[in-house]
């Protein structure tokens, strides 16, 4: 039986996923990302023309709204939050499950410096008892299905007309509620990186769908 739970909590330009005990996490967030354990993470809209220093201007926002910095994960988008899909899947007694965003307009082909606004913020929450390297290989597997999804979506960098693998200010955010480190690989081979691999490519084609194709 997976024995994973937390609670997403809803609201206007913000929505935190408070898994109400310690976590492990591994996040390349701008607010409080890194390796160690965290408590919630807040995926926030924010406007257009957002040009703040990120630590600064979070920290407020935080403070302002009687959020506890400590353990607070926190990533940015243009794209309002309420686009998020959720996925979920058992993968034997364990449990994962996704939520993400995704805007494209800043998507990038390799070598183009070019900005525009955009972003996909990534969150993978598990049990499985994934070793650090395993994590980390999540992260890889989680990156190449966004970048996957993408190139089969044909979205283009507006500057170079090539494909691009993701934008400039994408996110991974993997949270795991389990301490025991039994799982050394996560690789696509594997049954957490072929599970990942699968909601996450399937959730990146889902929001250019409902959100992006031009019929």
């Amino acid at each position: 039986m997976a024995s994973l739970s937390f609670m997403i909590k809803e609201y206007n330009d913000y929505y935190i996923i408070d898994f109400e005990r310690p976590v492990r996490k591994f996040s390349s967030a701008p607010f409080n990302g890194g390796v160690g354990t965290s408590l919630r993470y807040i995926n926030r809209t924010v406007n257009l023309n957002y040009n703040d220093d990120p630590s600064l201007e979070i920290m407020e926002f935080l403070i302002r709204n009687k959020i506890d910095l400590n353990g607070t994960v926190v990533t940015l988008t243009a794209v309002p939050v309420s686009q998020r899909v959720i996925k979920s899947i058992n993968i034997d007694k364990y449990k994962m499950e996704s939520v993400i965003t995704a805007g494209f307009e800043n998507a990038l082909s390799i070598g183009n410096r070019n900005n525009f606004y955009g972003t996909v913020n990534i969150a993978v929450i598990t049990d499985m008892p994934l070793s650090d390297a395993a994590a980390i290989n999540l992260m890889q597997s989680i990156t190449e299905a966004k970048a996957q999804a993408m190139n089969d979506l044909n979205i283009m960098d507006k500057k170079t007309g090539l494909r691009s693998p993701g934008t400039s200010t994408d996110t991974v955010n993997v949270f795991i509620d389990n301490f025991n480190m039994d799982i050394r690989y996560a690789g696509r081979l594997t049954d957490p990186g072929y599970y990942s691999s699968l909601i996450v490519y399937n959730s990146i084609i889902e929001i250019y769908k409902r959100h992006y194709l031009k019929l």
